[in-house]
């Protein structure tokens, strides 16, 4: 991923999973980073890591609109949480909400000579997808969840035409030492604890590491091409018990599992959720690959690795 002179970026949602991996990224390549930031803690988070934070709310207009201009934009917004007894009125709350935090930034850099603006969302935004991987030119289906970003995907296209360079990112399930995977896989593994599992578990996902995830975001920048989606993925999808199965032989750790029967998962997590927990979500990657981008961890088994790796240092 060679990048032939430093740039300048510019971060929102820098202090989350992926913004601190996307982070270490662009640190890698001697660039000057500046991110958003909500709080004080955040912002010495942030610097901590090597930005230098923005102290800005998205949801809220002031001065750090002014200080978006940078060579490259990195828009992570926020994925809106799905949460119990979501009903329609709440999802279409949740996606004005999303419309609105866009146009504040995107509103901004229109008068900026920004090259690249990388919008990051979420491949589930697609919805089901069946038992093939599908491109990012099939028509989306969107669930209940994903009805949150389409609102705010179709906008963007006002913004394409209008001539800002936006490369749309839709990463597929995102893992690593961190997160979910941290939390549902890693701690009630190494603890001894049982991993939850629902009653849809042996659903297919296409999954990325982390890492990978962050160096694709920060080659699209280089090389994406305006006004395109590319679905971040490895190749191969996994049925979703592989992750705790596969990490706990790993570490030699004995798996427990409780196994959440599809009724009750209803209840425990609510009907939006439990609908995104049964459907498959497997993506193409031959566009991403298309650019030339090379992954790191191509594989289940190379990003777990890396993972087990990083816990004995």
């Amino acid at each position: 991923m060679p990048v032939t002179a430093a740039v300048t970026a510019f971060i929102t949602g820098a202090d989350g999973f992926v913004g601190r991996a996307l982070i270490k990224v662009l640190r890698s390549l001697d660039h000057q980073i500046f991110a958003l930031a909500r709080s004080s803690d955040a912002a010495q988070r942030l610097s901590s890591a090597g930005a230098t934070p923005v102290i800005g709310n998205l949801l809220e207009s002031g001065g750090w609109q002014d200080e978006v201009a940078a060579h490259w934009v990195f828009h992570l917004p926020p994925y809106p949480q799905c949460r119990s007894r979501i009903n329609l009125a709440r999802i279409k709350s949740l996606a004005r909400k999303r419309v609105a935090t866009d146009a504040l930034l995107l509103d901004a850099l229109t008068r900026c000579a920004v090259r690249r603006i990388v919008y990051v969302a979420d491949a589930c935004c697609y919805g089901p997808t069946g038992p093939r991987p599908i491109t990012e030119d099939t028509p989306p289906r969107p669930s209940r969840c994903g009805r949150c970003l389409m609102p705010a995907l179709d906008r963007l296209d006002g913004y394409i035409v209008s001539g800002l360079p936006i490369v749309t990112a839709l990463p597929g399930l995102v893992y690593g030492n961190g997160g979910w995977f941290r939390q549902h896989v890693i701690e009630p593994v190494i603890t001894g604890h049982r991993v939850i599992q629902f009653g849809y578990a042996d659903r297919w996902i296409s999954p990325i590491h982390v890492d990978d995830c962050a160096r694709a975001l920060v080659h699209l920048a280089e090389h994406g091409q305006p006004g395109r989606r590319y679905f971040l993925v490895n190749r191969d999808p996994v049925r979703m018990p592989e992750f705790a199965a596969a990490f706990a032989r790993l570490v030699n750790r004995p798996m427990r599992v409780w196994r959440v029967p599809a009724a009750a998962s209803r209840l425990m997590v609510g009907p939006v959720l439990a609908d995104y927990l049964r459907a498959d979500q497997i993506f193409s990657n031959i566009r991403l690959r298309g650019t030339g981008f090379h992954f790191e961890h191509p594989t289940l088994e190379h990003g777990l690795q890396q993972i087990v790796g990083a816990l004995h240092e």
